[in-house]
């Protein structure tokens, strides 16, 4: 009997192997589907398919959601002070309108979608972790983690878990073609079938790489895919297999996925947003860059440049920070290698403008990189010119030298009048086997500082420079390119956004 507007609970007292949290704190980490996830930024739960398979949304765990292809977007929660984090999304069967479901069971509807209940004012046993909507869109299932079942609309009520103890958390569910039936999934691939839903098999008794984070049925609701934390894909009954990112190294575990209309393909989305396609179901785009933008993107200049290096220091007075490259290959920015600890001055970190000779502090801003490269070694590969240096090398670090801040070159064995205060580069073979300048006070204005360079850390902090471990070093010298106009910015996190 279906009654609209009923609200069915299941008083499931059950004690959880595994249990689920899913309260993000910054010092935690969320678990969402059994799958670990880092917390304190928001994350993408759900993905969720248009009507015609030509198009997808994104949801992610702070209410924002992201439209691709042909999905349009009728609002969200981003910006919202939400009680609970999101974790689950349904759209009407018209695609015109969507529900979001956060882990109170409180709904937020968009569009020709209709709020029919909540679970927002109950005490929940568990939490709820996923929505579906019945097939007429009048009405929906909210499942939480115990496998209790709160039906509202004309959704109907077909039974739940409460009854049974689990050995792993129930992390979605979906209805069968008609809505007169459902299956839930716990993480570790135990199939539970309602209603009209049949039963063709699990992974309950399989070892299990990754944990099951979400599940899709066929068309015709005569099989059903299973999706993991990779990414591995099992499936049952009369569900094709297309493929899987188990074997792919992930940024982020997969969270949900989504099956195309005609069951010829699916979709799986990673907890950053990001969108893997099988079968014939289309690529329409990802939400990382939104989810997880880039440091680069978030920086207010970059002068112009299609090469990035960001040395992001934890605050002014650390002498270790993250450098991180970045390159526009002219669709948008991408890192390139992988984050690189460096070392940096002694004395931290100062602005430009503020710092002195010899003062051991490392220049806050952005600064081109100079168009020689230097190192007591051979080239080793950089695409700068690049000079081997010799006796005689010298950088001029005496501000009273009408050459101060420059690279000189007196004859081997002869002592220039600018000694004193300055570096014999053909000696210094530990820090500068190869090295990089940074254009910090180039021309001189002063006695600002002068020698900053990119270098080989020898295993302390600098005068000033920025170092790195030799195999890294040499990555990032090689990489730069002078046709790409190169620049680096650094400095303190709370700084490094603004320059």
């Amino acid at each position: 009997m279906r009654t609209p507007g009923r609200l069915t609970t299941v008083a499931a007292c059950l004690a959880l192997i595994g249990a689920l949290s899913i309260v993000a704190s910054p010092t935690a980490t969320s678990v969402l589907g059994a799958a670990v996830v880092p917390s304190g930024d928001a994350h993408a739960v759900a993905l969720v398919r248009t009507p015609d398979g030509q198009g997808y949304w994104v949801a992610a765990s702070n209410g924002a959601v992201f439209a691709f292809g042909d999905a349009r977007s009728y609002g969200s929660m981003q910006g919202q002070s939400l009680n609970a984090p999101i974790v689950g999304m349904a759209a009407t069967p018209n695609g015109q309108g969507y529900w979001l479901v956060a882990s109170d069971g409180g709904i937020f509807s968009f569009g020709d979608a209709a709020f029919d209940g909540s679970t927002g004012a109950i005490h929940l046993n568990q939490p709820i972790v996923g929505i579906a909507s019945t097939p007429s869109g009048a009405g929906y299932w909210l499942v939480a983690a115990d496998g209790g079942i709160f039906s509202f609309g004309d959704a109907d009520f077909d039974g739940s878990t409460g009854a049974i103890h689990l050995n792993q958390p129930i992390v979605g569910m979906t209805p069968t073609r008609d809505g007169r039936g459902y299956w839930l999934v716990a993480s570790d691939g135990g199939i539970f079938s309602f209603g009209d839903a049949t039963f063709y098999g699990s992974t309950g008794s399989i070892h299990l790489n990754q944990p099951i984070v979400g599940m899709a049925a066929t068309p015709s609701g005569t099989g059903y895919w299973l999706a993991a934390a990779d990414g591995g894909i099992f499936s049952f009954g009369t569900a094709a297999f297309y493929g899987s990112t188990g074997a792919i190294h992930l940024n982020q575990p997969i969270v949900g996925m989504a099956a195309s209309g005609a069951g010829t393909g699916y979709w799986l989305v990673a907890a950053d947003g990001g969108v893997f396609t099988f079968g014939a179901s289309a690529f329409y785009g990802s939400a990382t860059t939104d989810l997880s933008p880039l440091l680069v993107n978030q920086l207010a200049n970059t002068g112009g440049a299609q090469q990035v290096i960001v040395v992001d220091a934890p605050n002014a007075a650390s002498t270790t920070a993250t450098l991180s490259t970045f390159e526009n290959d002219g669709s948008g920015w991408y890192q390139v290698f992988n984050p690189m600890p460096a070392v940096d001055g002694e004395s931290g970190w100062i602005p430009g403008p503020s710092r002195n000779e010899g003062d051991g502090a490392t220049p806050e801003g952005i600064y081109a990189i100079g168009s020689t490269m230097y190192g007591v070694d051979a080239n080793p590969g950089t695409q700068f010119g690049y000079h081997q240096l010799v006796c005689g090398d010298w950088w001029d670090e005496d501000p009273t030298s009408p050459t101060y801040n420059t690279f000189e070159h007196v004859p081997c064995g002869t002592t220039p009048p600018f000694a004193g205060n300055s570096e014999a580069l053909w000696t210094e073979g530990n820090a500068y086997p190869s090295m990089a300048v940074i254009d910090y006070n180039t021309p001189s204005t002063g006695p600002y500082g002068s020698g900053i360079f990119l270098h080989a850390n020898i295993g302390q902090p600098t005068q000033g420079c920025v170092s790195l471990s030799l195999n890294n070093l040499d990555q990032v010298l090689d990489w730069l390119n002078p046709s790409l106009h190169p620049v680096i910015v650094m400095g303190p996190d709370a700084v490094i956004r603004d320059f």
